[in-house]
């Protein structure tokens, strides 16, 4: 890439250097400066620079209601937490829906890009197959291709090839489901994927060494009995593998995490990781009181954010994880207090 008149007077390497780190949430307006940013925040190589000059960002992002938890209709909106910052700060609403986010929709990242797949409509309730997309580098939404099946409380996961996998759930009938589908990004098109062996109702996903993982779950007859398995999809095969005993039988499945490429997770109040050598989940440490009722989670550079709350009647609190020895918990900041939260975040991570 040309660094050329990058910036008047100073050198190129130096003009480069200050560029590296902006903050993810200014480079759309800096896009618009001149065709010299525009074309070097448009090249990927500026990106995998970035990163590798360690001025990547890790931006959060979390649905949570936007007025008072006492009206009969909540108003879901994005808000974003910046690690560096130590900050907080609320994507621009969708301008065609005026009722906020759809209920219950899943939320991944896509390299620069958040997807909000499915949901309810808020004045309806009824079920959802949109996906809207809220870019960073353009500072806009979008719509993208509608699901092709209608499907609540799914399995959702963004892979490293900029794809979404949409897997188990239930219909309008409440019918549990072992469909899947593959929605590219960058195409924005779907493909269906093999059925897994079992219906998934209230599954939850991970993405980890190249596959995905549908954890738990429970079928149309067995209403909220979560099940100890969980189904891998290969994606060079393009099959679904069977792996027993890799969640607690009853339990309910909730946040999974990748970090420092080990699955994390939270259960009975307590930050866990899954131990390959031994096939079980190992403790890390107590949650804080704070947020021992975890609400969701999400990596970070070398941190997990954990956001909850110590009871139904206190208020929701963010608490970082340090992974260090000692391991320890620290607050961050949470001027302006977090409101009721829904459980589903991603980290974007340029």
């Amino acid at each position: 890439m040309s660094d050329a008149d990058l910036i008047p007077i100073l050198p190129s390497d130096i003009a480069l250097e200050c560029l590296l780190r902006v903050p993810l949430q200014s480079l759309s307006a800096l896009r618009q400066v001149c065709s010299s940013w525009r074309s070097l925040f448009s090249n990927p190589s500026f990106f995998e620079t970035r990163r590798a000059n360690g001025c990547q960002s890790h931006l959060v992002c979390i649905l949570q209601i936007a007025s008072s938890p006492l009206i009969k209709s909540p108003v879901y909106y994005i808000s974003t937490y910046n690690e560096k910052d130590n900050e907080w700060s609320t994507l621009p609403p969708l301008p065609h829906l005026p009722r906020g986010l759809p209920l219950f929709c899943c939320c991944v990242s896509i390299r620069s890009k958040v997807v909000i797949v499915g949901g309810w409509d808020p004045s309806s309730c009824s079920v959802l197959t949109s996906v809207y997309i809220y870019d960073f580098l353009q500072g806009r939404w979008q719509r993208g291709a509608p699901m092709p099946t209608a499907r609540s409380f799914f399995a959702c996961a963004a892979t490293r090839d900029g794809k979404v996998v949409v897997a188990g759930g239930h219909d309008n009938n409440k019918t549990a489901l072992r469909s899947a589908q593959v929605y590219d990004v960058s195409e924005d098109s779907w493909e269906d994927l093999p059925d897994m062996a079992h219906e998934r109702d209230e599954c939850k996903p991970i993405c980890f060494d190249g596959k995905i993982l549908v954890v738990s779950g429970y079928p149309t007859d067995l209403q909220g009995q979560f099940v100890s398995s969980a189904e891998s999809f290969d994606f060079a095969e393009r099959n679904w593998q069977q792996r027993e005993n890799f969640w607690p039988a009853g339990s309910a499945p909730n946040s999974l995490v990748v970090f420092q490429d080990r699955s994390h997770s939270l259960q009975d109040r307590k930050l866990v990781r899954w131990g390959a050598e031994k096939e079980t989940w190992e403790a890390l440490a107590m949650l804080p009181t704070a947020a021992r009722i975890p609400a969701c989670m999400a990596p970070l550079a070398d941190r997990i954010l954990i956001v909850g709350s110590g009871g139904s009647a206190e208020r929701t609190t963010a608490m970082r994880w340090q992974a260090e020895n000692p391991s320890s918990w620290r607050q961050v900041n949470n001027e302006g207090g977090l409101g009721i939260v829904q459980h589903t975040a991603c980290t974007v991570q340029f």
